[in-house]
């Protein structure tokens, strides 16, 4: 269970857990919108389809690679319509986020948050409300994915028991025969927050709260490869430097819109909050995992 209402969160939490890791957990939460399929509801973005680019902006490449795909657009002031992210968002403009995602070369380029020469490979890019802009042509060697509109949800989002606030706040799970022991990782407790989930089985695409990890805490993949090659898992520092990094957007698998991450994966994008407040998304780091 990753999304639901914050009042259910609360009952589900002092019903499962003693009341002081009740209190720890509850604190752990974080808005967060999850873009769903559109259907008839408002529009506040939308996977594949062109780009609207600033006229005198080219179509982002990755220089010596080839073009990047465009992956979603959404819209600032719709989000912000929608409900609290937790997120310094520009109020007004769109965020387009691209992806050199192997469909040129059969995956033998791909972007790696432990490779910083990849790093160009993904991109986010906030275009002011107001710019002159065009549906951009695609690359015709990158022809688009199908347009999916969004629609933007509220709610509180959950982290998993191995996320750097759920370890600062409980304790590191140091050997695997304990996760089940977990204060915030019973059987009881994690089949209660799966039932509660508002869109049990749905995709998973989110804009600010906490990452629905694919194989681990996400925040640490970053840290990792902030703090550069030979940090190990155990390295004091990682917890300290997940904790500077927030999920600006995820982006799950998703079959309507051709969307396959690996073996049905999730993308990442994440930044630290004084770049998000400045507005230098050029700043943000890309991860992606797979089953």
């Amino acid at each position: 269970m990753t999304h639901a209402p914050v009042e259910a969160l609360h009952e589900l939490a002092h019903r499962h857990l003693p009341p002081d890791d009740a209190t720890r957990w509850i604190g752990l939460l974080a808005p967060g919108l999850r873009l769903a399929h559109a259907g008839d509801g408002p529009v506040a973005g939308r996977l594949g389809g062109l780009p609207d680019l600033p006229l005198d902006l080219p179509w982002p490449v990755w220089e010596g690679y080839g073009p990047l795909s465009h992956i979603a657009s959404l819209d600032c002031a719709a989000l912000s319509a929608a409900g609290d992210c937790g997120l310094a968002l520009p109020e007004s403009g769109t965020l387009l986020f691209f992806l050199h995602d192997g469909r040129l070369d059969g995956s033998d380029s791909l972007v790696h948050a432990s490779d910083p020469e990849t790093r160009p490979g993904a991109r986010v890019l906030h275009v002011p409300a107001g710019t002159p802009t065009r549906p951009h042509p695609a690359p015709p060697e990158l022809p688009p994915y199908p347009e999916v509109p969004l629609t933007a949800q509220a709610g509180m989002t959950v982290p998993t028991y191995d996320a750097p606030s759920v370890r600062a706040a409980f304790g590191e799970v140091v050997d695997s025969r304990q996760w089940r022991h977990h204060p915030v990782n019973s059987r009881a407790f994690t089949t209660a927050l799966s039932a509660l989930d508002s869109a049990p089985g749905d995709v998973r695409h989110r804009l600010g709260g906490h990452p629905v990890p694919v194989q681990g805490a996400v925040e640490r993949e970053i840290a990792q490869a902030a703090l550069g090659p030979g940090t190990i898992g155990n390295d004091p520092r990682l917890d300290e430097e997940a904790a500077r990094w927030v999920l600006v957007a995820q982006i799950d698998t998703d079959y309507e819109a051709d969307m396959m991450w690996g073996d049905v994966g999730t993308l990442y994008w994440l930044i630290r909050p004084a770049d998000l407040a400045a507005g230098r998304f050029d700043e943000a780091s890309f991860a992606w995992q797979c089953c």
